[in-house]
């Protein structure tokens, strides 16, 4: 009864998910469930990248990619605005493009978001180390058990949880910014090295990947689509600056000492408040990011495959545990690899998916229509292509 008259009173605020009602999510939450979806190790790797080539590159790299992955972010909730009923990737390429794409799409998801929670687990094991002592394996190894606990709890908790987090996440990152700004050293902007002008391009690629939080954010927002695109703009020009800012301040102030993941190198130069601030901001968002893409993943094979939620469980958090543990540590490169190689990939695989969806979409765009987008497309195939070669050339 209680039921029936809450579902009544409040039919405007629910949306059906995975078959059952959940309450709407507005544009806040929404815009939290894209940034905590998209920053994560990523922003952890941006400064040592931008400190390989020097800061006028970085900044290039940060603005350009962070733009074109705004429009791409645009292109997905075009898709996701065309498409009838609640898919993923997998099931999206599916619909658009046949068995062969889907297969092909299920490969490179796979690829990718096994690489992605791995990668947040070896930054995850080397942050707490940073701070506690210990080995990083046995960190990482906690962590994982952890992590797979929280995902096992479900969106819902998670969900309310993201809106939290993020603003945690946006005062810690502040308060970093704020307190090492004075340390900056201008002489660490004058080093720029074009030989390596490729070199960022996995790295920072990786750091703005988000879309799988752009097709959940569609599917609990409900029909407003205009709500829906000043969403995804207003995150991706949050992440985008808050990346820019970032990453200048922490080259500004460690220059050649930038480390691998940027927070430890920065405590080290300014002091034990920045150090465990900045650690546990890092701890904070790389366990937000694995637990929001575990959870993005686990709704897909249950979507798109229709397993049972402990069965997608247990894959989701089993693969990436099983590839830690045999020896899949290195944060960089797995990042380079993870965002030149395969995320390259499936992004070009998602733009004929958005060609597909406009030729055979289930329903009209309204008021989301996007405009110009051959030239946004032609931008993205070029950047993808040219990086993607030389990431894969780099392997050898």
């Amino acid at each position: 009864m209680f039921g029936f008259n809450y579902f009544r009173l409040d039919k405007e605020r629910v949306e059906q998910h995975l078959g059952t009602f959940q309450r709407r999510i507005g544009l806040s939450e929404a815009v939290a469930l894209i940034f905590s979806g998209t920053i994560g190790a990523g922003i952890l790797g941006l400064p040592y990248a931008v400190a390989k080539v020097g800061s006028l590159i970085g900044i290039f790299y940060i603005i350009a990619i962070g733009a074109l992955m705004i429009g791409f972010n645009l292109l997905v909730g075009e898709i996701a605005v065309r498409t009838k009923g609640d898919f993923h990737l997998v099931g999206m390429a599916g619909k658009y493009l046949g068995q062969a794409g889907k297969g092909l799409m299920t490969i490179l998801v796979y690829l990718v978001s096994f690489g992605i929670l791995v990668i947040y687990i070896i930054g995850e094991g080397e942050s707490l180390s940073a701070l506690f002592g210990g080995s990083p394996l046995a960190w990482g190894l906690f962590f994982w058990l952890i992590g797979s606990l929280l995902v096992v709890v479900g969106l819902r908790v998670i969900k309310v949880m993201d809106v939290i987090l993020s603003l945690l996440l946006l005062s810690v990152i502040i308060f970093i910014i704020t307190v090492s700004t004075p340390n900056i050293e201008l002489i660490n902007f004058s080093y720029h090295n074009w030989t390596y002008f490729l070199l960022p391009f996995g790295v920072i690629l990786f750091a703005f990947s988000g879309s799988g939080s752009v097709l959940e954010a569609h599917s609990l927002i409900g029909g407003d689509r205009k709500l829906f695109r000043k969403a995804i703009l207003i995150a991706g020009g949050i992440i985008m600056a808050i990346y820019l800012v970032f990453a200048l301040v922490v080259l500004g102030v460690t220059g050649a000492e930038t480390t691998e993941i940027a927070t430890i190198g920065l405590g080290n130069k300014i002091g034990s408040t920045v150090f465990w601030l900045g650690n546990i901001f890092a701890a904070l968002a790389m366990a937000t990011s694995f637990i929001t893409n575990s959870l993005l993943f686990r709704d897909s094979l249950r979507w798109d495959y229709r397993l049972p939620s402990w069965k997608a469980s247990l894959l989701v958090c089993g693969v990436p545990f099983v590839l830690y543990l045999f020896g899949l540590r290195g944060f960089i490169m797995a990042i380079d690899l993870i965002g030149g190689v395969f995320f390259s990939t499936e992004m070009l695989l998602i733009i004929l998916i958005y060609w597909q969806a406009k030729r055979k979409g289930d329903l009209p765009v309204g008021p989301y229509k996007l405009h110009h987008t051959w030239l946004l497309v032609a931008l993205l195939i070029l950047l993808l292509m040219v990086g993607g070669i030389y990431s894969v050339v780099k392997l050898f």
